[in-house]
């Protein structure tokens, strides 16, 4: 399997919308198990990038507000960019506890995945 395919894997699990992206535990917002390995492949498979992430996004107003839609930005976008998004959502999490599960919800996650699968297919 591809490293594109390992993230593709998780396709189904992102759009169906009774997946449980995370769940409070003790005051704090934990990830599902699902997108914990999601995470963990996005790491190992090199997809996602070191570079100022921060300064990025400031960058491309049109990730930065979540409550944004951004379905048709991200279908319009090159793989670089898809990866610096998804490292900014990662990183974004460390600093903000529950984003990455928040991107989830909004479908977010999904629409990269969609997008990914389109460049592969091109």
């Amino acid at each position: 399997m591809t490293d594109m395919d390992r993230l593709l894997s998780y396709l189904d699990y992102f759009q169906d919308l009774d997946s449980v992206f995370g769940y409070e535990a003790n005051g704090y917002m934990c990830q599902s198990q699902e997108v914990r390995n999601f995470c963990t492949t996005l790491d190992d498979v090199g997809f996602l990038q070191v570079f100022n992430w921060h300064e990025w996004l400031a960058q491309h107003e049109v990730y930065k507000d979540l409550d944004h839609p951004i379905a048709s930005s991200i279908m319009n976008a090159d793989l670089d960019t898809l990866r610096k998004l998804m490292t900014s959502y990662i990183r974004g999490d460390r600093f903000n506890e529950g984003l990455f599960i928040e991107v989830c919800r909004k479908g977010h996650i999904a629409s990269i995945l969609l997008r990914l699968r389109e460049l592969r297919d091109a």
